[in-house]
This record gives C-alpha cells, structure tokens and sequence, in this order.
C-alpha cells in the first residue's frame, strides 16, 4: 500500500512459513468471501497452492457481486477482474475462466444498458480482450449506452462506449459497423468542443478540437473534413488567448537603474558602447539547471501536469511533460521547460533592470546614427562582406526602440554570421546533395557544431539557441522567418535581450572592443600603482 525510503507495509512475500499455515487453516472456517479471496490468493502466490487458488476465484466472485453497485462500480470490478485473471493463470483453458466469464456476461445482459457510469464498460472490455459472448449482442448494448451518454452531453463516456463497441463489432466480422463506431467516437470530439463553444469555454474547446484532428486523421472517412476542424481549432485558439490570465510578481528594479544609469553616465559613445556589451553576462546553462533542480525537489503540483505551449495566437507550439512520467526522455523535457520558464524570469530582469536603463542614458548624452554604428563595427570577424549596412542599420534601429525592425534584420543576418564563423574555423557550412546543389546548416546544426561552441562559450551558445531556436523557449529565429510573431511581442524586454545578445557577437571581435579592454586594464593598473 505505501513504500517511504527502505520500508513499506506488509506485502504477501514477508509472511513466514507458520503464517502461512496458519492462515491456511482459516479457509475451511471463515465464510467471509473477501477473507476467503485473499488468503487463497496469498496462498497461491506463495505456495502455488491450486486448491486454494480454485476457492479464490469462487471467493472473488462471490464478493465482487456481493458488491456490486453501478454507482459505485470500481470495488465490484477489482474482485471480477483478479478472480478471470486468476482463473486464467490456474486454468487456462479449461471451464472456470469460461465460468468467471459467463457470470460477467450474465451481469451485462442483466443490466441490459441501463448503466450511468463504467461498469459495463470495464466488464465488455474483458469480455473482449478474452474473446468471450455474444458479440453483436454485447455491442448492442455498448451503443445503446454510447447513444445515450451523447444526448447527456457525457462525450467522454461516450467514447468509451464506443471504443468497446468497435472492438466487439469486430469480433464480429462486421468491418462496416466497426468503422461506423470508430467514426461515432471521432465525432464526440467534435461534439465536445462545440458544446464548451457553447459555455464560451474556449480554452477547454481548444483541446478537444486538437483531439479531433487526431482522431480524424485514423479514420479515412472523416480524413476529408480536417481542415475543417483546423479552422475551428484556429479560431478557438484565437479566443482562447483571451481566456488566459497573467501572473505578476513585482520585483524592485530601482537600484539595478540606477547603478546602469551611473555606469554609463559621461561615457563616450565608443565606451558606452563596449560597456553595454559586456554590461550582462549571458545565462550559464550549468547554473541555472542547478536552480531548477533545487526548485523542483520540493515537487509542487504543476511540475507533475502535463502543460501545453501556446504561441500568441493561441497556436499550440510545444508540450512540457509531467516530471513524474517514467519515460527518462519525458522527464529530461520537463526538466527543460522549466530551465526555459527560469531562463524566461532570468531575461526579464536583466532587460529592465540593466538594459533599458542603460540604453535610455547612452541615448541622452548620445545621438546613436547608423554611420556611426558602421564606423564603430567596421572591421568586426562576424560581420560578413557586403553586410556591413544592414548589421549597422539592426544596431541603430535597436537603440531607436524599434527593436521589431531591428530583429527582422538582424536574426538572418546573425543566423548567415554564425556559418561565416564556422567557415572562418576552418569548416564548409553546407550540404551537397547527389546533383551537386549546396543547401547552407540549418540553425539547429549551426548551434550543435563544437567549432562554433568552442568560439562562443557554454553560456552564451546556450543563451542564443534558447532564444532563437529552443521549443518550450521564444524560438524567435523560426517566428521571425515565418512572420508568426507581431511588433508588440519583439517590442518586449525578450525583444531587447535578444538584440542585445546580438551585439555582443558583433561587437566582441572588434578593434574597438580590444582598445576598450586595453584603456581598462591601463585604468585598474594605475588605480592600483
């Protein structure tokens, strides 16, 4: 029942020899059946004790009826379903499985339909998966009650009805009336997401409307009508940003200003501008992994919820898995949607704590022209022949706060930069395929060359690929080449670290840069002398 470090409750493997003997004894004078059941199933578990086991089975049954309630289903079918699999184990295929499964068959014919919940359900799911009854009888049944719960509005009954009754149909041999059954629960989604429509519930529409997609896409029939149901997951998904609330924490800022304001202040524009590079200092993976881990060790609820990924039009973009899910692969990716959640607060802060303050005061002692951004990075290594307007233009439009027109330039110019250091490392950034036609890396190709990691650093290779490439992150490269993304979200503090990041790589490799850090060291060595 419950397990906590090196102990757990008792299970049926701690009991000893003279336990074992004496609960033996106790079958031939305890009439309760629940007691009977268990002892006899300990009994065979331990001691593969046939006789015992052939009283479980009888015991389980017994009790399983002496419990039997629709409302309360769950009890009844736990002592049903060990009894089948027990008699099953002992008696393969001989006549008390066959027994087992006529009392359940018995039990469904009883009933006859008039169900309001899953008892029937879990029983034809047995009698399917064993291949036992009167199929087209026992699908009758199934549909009557899938019927019903769709005129209740109960989809997800529903479909459980009708699942069961295509597996029974198909026992049958009746491939028509199978797939009509298929086709019945696709269509429930359909149903469901309408009826939430009709609450205004357009978050939870959106979900089954995804459902629908899916599932239309098993059934060939219904494979016509999905971009139909594409349109109504667009539109549902339009509505249900408006549903989403914003979650705020106020952080004080004020003191992060003004040490940006004071740092910049009276700078020349060449300093401010190599100040500003180095003024943040891009997110350490190994860091902020630790972080997330230490948060995650007090398990909060939310860490162990599936949680889907939207972009700004309420288009489903990612999934961050449950971190309890066994899968290693799951778990790692849960684990990384919330690095990204942190990395997300991370960025926040920095853009306006530090970035936008400093900004703001370079621009009121300075007036920040393209020429002058040109002269400034002219002989910069990333910045490729031919190019040199365009990097210049993506820097100047960033300080004018227009940061959307900014990025529009400055991502693909950035992304072409990353090849040209690649190149200049001394390997060929391209495919040649069978015909000789040259295809240039991908951005997830450029990011995963060690030549490129090695010349960035840990940090800041991490730091960019979150940003421009990273699912559960902004992936603003992609929404950028795509136009999925609006000037109000690039007019963001995301907007501004990302811009900013860019710089850096700009700047870095740039004689200006160099006599910066030559002028600093001369300053700390007087100050110490």
């Amino acid at each position: 029942m419950l397990q906590a470090d090196e102990h757990q409750s008792q299970i049926s493997a701690d009991l000893s020899e003279n336990e074992l003997d004496a609960i033996c004894g106790t079958l031939n004078t305890v009439a309760d059946p629940e007691f009977r059941a268990r002892v006899g199933d300990i009994l065979w578990l331990q001691r593969r004790d046939f006789k015992a086991a052939h009283i479980a089975v009888a015991a389980y049954i017994e009790s399983g009826s002496r419990l039997e309630d629709l409302e309360h289903w769950p009890a009844c079918m736990e002592r049903y379903e060990r009894g089948l699999r027990l008699a099953r184990q002992i008696d393969a295929k001989g006549r008390l499985s066959r027994t087992v499964l006529a009392h359940l068959e018995m039990r469904v014919r009883y009933y006859n339909g008039d169900d309001p919940s899953f008892f029937t359900s879990r029983v034809l799911k047995l009698l399917a998966e064993f291949r036992f009854g009167d199929f087209p009888a026992l699908a009758g049944i199934a549909g009557r009650i899938a019927a019903k719960s769709c005129a209740d509005n109960d989809f997800g009954r529903a479909r459980t009805y009708f699942d069961v009754q295509a597996k029974l149909l198909k026992l049958s041999k009746d491939k028509a009336a199978e797939e009509a059954a298929r086709v019945a629960s696709s269509e429930t989604y359909v149903q469901e997401a309408e009826s939430h429509e009709v609450r205004r519930s357009f978050m939870s529409a959106h979900g089954f409307w995804e459902d629908a997609v899916r599932a239309f896409r098993e059934r060939p029939s219904l494979r016509a009508r999905i971009p139909e149901v594409q349109r109504y997951l667009a539109i549902a998904g339009k509505k249900m940003c408006d549903e989403m609330t914003s979650v705020t924490h106020e952080i004080d800022i004020r003191l992060m200003a003004e040490q940006a304001e004071s740092a910049f202040k009276g700078l020349s524009l060449d300093d401010a501008l190599c100040q500003l590079v180095i003024f943040g200092q891009p997110i350490d993976p190994v860091v902020i992994r630790e972080l997330t881990l230490k948060q995650l060790e007090d398990a909060p609820l939310h860490a162990h919820i599936d949680a889907d990924i939207y972009d700004e039009t309420g288009r489903k973009i990612g999934r961050r898995p449950s971190i309890s899910s066994s899968d290693e692969n799951e778990r790692e990716a849960a684990v990384q949607g919330f690095i990204e959640q942190n990395v997300f607060f991370s960025r926040e802060i920095v853009a306006t704590g530090s970035l936008m303050p400093a900004v703001q005061m370079i621009l009121s002692e300075h007036d920040v022209s393209e020429k002058e951004i040109e002269s400034f990075i002219a002989d910069s290594r990333f910045i490729p022949k031919g190019r040199l307007p365009l990097f210049a233009k993506a820097i100047a439009d960033g300080f004018r706060g227009d940061l959307s027109t900014a990025l529009h330039i400055f991502v693909p110019q950035a992304e072409n930069g990353l090849r040209y250091l690649i190149e200049q490392a001394g390997e060929v950034p391209r495919n040649v395929n069978q015909d000789g036609i040259e295809e240039v890396w991908s951005i997830e190709r450029i990011f995963g060359n060690e030549r490129l990691k090695k010349t960035l650093g840990a940090a800041f290779t991490f730091d960019l690929q979150s940003l421009l490439s990273g699912r559960t992150g902004p992936n603003l490269r992609n929404n950028i080449a795509h136009g999925l993304i609006s000037s109000d979200s690039l007019n963001s503090s995301s907007g501004l670290y990302l811009w900013w990041l860019l710089l850096r790589l700009v700047v870095f490799p740039t004689s200006a840069m160099t006599a910066f850090f030559e002028r600093r060291t001369i300053a700390r060595e007087a100050e110490k002398g």
